[in-house]
């Protein structure tokens, strides 16, 4: 039996539920990657997540040969590519891991179309997520829309159907000779441009596993105690790997249990990370549910929030100038490592929606373009959360004081100082606040809105919209 593996967001060999499934059934098999030019030449790809991907598709390549096989490389209209292959090949199945997005859905649909023309079954197999959607169901039914009654639901599945991680074959079968496979461009070729002086993590399994085995080992037994410390590594920064598929939840969630069966005083910390990996598919399951809220308001009557238009407040806060340190800091981590700290996206998307009142959207489309681990289902849920208008979400009149935050959980002032190097010779008990200074800064802009000022505008929108808002939208 000859198979295709058509590789997407899932770009490793170790604990992979496709993988591992086609090694069992093949003779042959043809591990591809299409090099989607659509999909890189679009607005929402940023640089920092394609340098990324080619790290990835390295590293790939090398752990397949490590195997016995071979990836090929492929470019231009998956759906187009794949029938190629199919029909170069005369594959008998196409191996693929499920769609969670309504992207992937809609292009893997085309996709399973053509190879099924061409003459090759089509094979799912769930990977990108330890449970789809229809397999966290109320007692109703449905899905469920607020987080914590999801999680319970999600630990009680767990007990139930355990997923553990899949062991990698040792050998895989045997690649398909004669196959044209295109070169691995590189990030210039591209044209992924990075930011002068932008340091990106390294992509890739090896660097995921070797993440991943620092932060158990290290900081999940602190992890509840410091996650929200911006200053500190004491998060396990993996979403970039969970992004592209160079591990697995399930691989993390085992590391977890490990790590708190060996060290019982670990367990606080173990317990709180694993329920920031169900977080993550908590998101997966209400896009997976609802897809309309890739341009729409979950809560449908926020819709009718009277956004401001002020591209010269966005552009203060895309650039990390808006006056406010923990916001400056936080955009100017993005801009320089592709990455930004959990509390931080919280703090800087409820300054963008409810200090400059400005469309959530606006902010989930540039978040998109500068993370490395850019998702669709994380970056959207987390900016509805922010901006109160998604399922579970943060409640509108809940506005995060920036200067509050900052000294709270920056109190110190090591974070800011490292990323607005501005405000190095501010007091600590200032520096959140340099307005207050007795000699503030010149090189730094004051803040560009009042905070107390737009709370009470926020307040108001955000009421008035309540009032005059449509009734919540069935499932779409």
């Amino acid at each position: 039996m000859r198979a295709i593996v058509w590789l997407r967001d899932d770009l490793r060999v170790d604990d992979h539920a496709v993988v591992a499934a086609a090694a069992a059934q093949a003779d042959e098999l043809v591990p591809v990657f299409v090099l989607d030019d659509a999909l890189l030449a679009s607005a929402r790809t940023g640089a920092p997540r394609v340098r990324f991907l080619l790290d990835c598709l390295a590293e790939l390549a090398r752990n397949l040969e490590a195997l016995g096989s071979r990836l090929v490389l492929r470019r231009g209209n998956p759906a187009e590519a794949i029938a190629r292959l199919v029909a170069e090949t005369r594959a008998d199945a196409l191996y693929v891991s499920q769609p969670t997005s309504p992207f992937a859905r809609r292009r893997d649909a085309r996709v399973r179309a053509a190879a099924e023309r061409t003459g090759a079954r089509v094979v799912e197999r769930k990977d990108r997520v330890m449970f789809a959607s229809h397999e966290i169901r109320s007692t109703s039914g449905g899905p469920y829309t607020v987080y914590t009654p999801y999680r319970n639901a999600w630990h009680r599945r767990l007990l139930s159907d355990p997923q553990p991680p899949i062991p990698t074959p040792a050998r895989l079968p045997r690649p398909v000779g004669g196959l044209a496979s295109v070169a691995l461009p590189s990030a210039d070729e591209l044209g992924a441009k990075l930011a002068p002086g932008a340091a990106l993590p390294p992509g890739g399994e090896r660097a995921a596993r070797e993440r991943l085995d620092a932060f158990v080992a290290r900081d999940l037994a602190r992890y509840a105690q410091q996650r929200d410390v911006p200053a500190l590594d004491a998060t396990s920064r993996l979403s970039p790997y969970l992004r592209f598929g160079a591990i697995s939840a399930r691989t993390c969630v085992a590391a977890a249990e490990d790590r708190m069966r060996d060290d019982p005083r670990a367990a606080d910390g173990a317990r709180k990370w694993i329920d920031e990996l169900v977080w993550r598919e908590f998101y997966h399951a209400v896009l997976a549910e609802h897809p309309r809220v890739v341009r729409e308001s979950y809560r449908a009557e926020y819709d009718a929030i009277e956004w401001n238009h002020d591209p010269a407040g966005f552009a203060a806060w895309c650039e990390g100038r808006t006056g406010y340190p923990i916001v400056d800091a936080a955009m100017r981590q993005l801009a320089s490592t592709g990455w930004m700290h959990n509390r931080l996206r919280m703090i800087v998307a409820s300054f963008l929606t409810k200090d400059l009142l400005l469309d959530w959207r606006l902010g989930e489309a540039f978040f998109y373009r500068q993370l490395v681990d850019g998702d669709p289902a994380s970056n959207n849920g987390g900016w509805q959360w922010a901006a109160s208008t998604g399922t579970d979400a943060q409640p509108y009149f809940r506005i995060f004081n920036p200067v509050a935050q900052g000294e709270k959980f920056d109190p110190d002032g090591a974070f800011v100082r490292r990323f607005v190097p501005e405000l190095a010779g501010v007091p600590a008990a200032l520096v959140h606040r340099p307005w207050d200074a007795p000699a503030p800064p010149r090189d730094y802009p004051a803040p560009i809105v009042s905070h107390a000022e737009r709370r009470v505008l926020a307040l108001r929108r955000y009421e008035a919209a309540r009032t005059r808002g449509a009734a919540p939208r069935a499932n779409g």
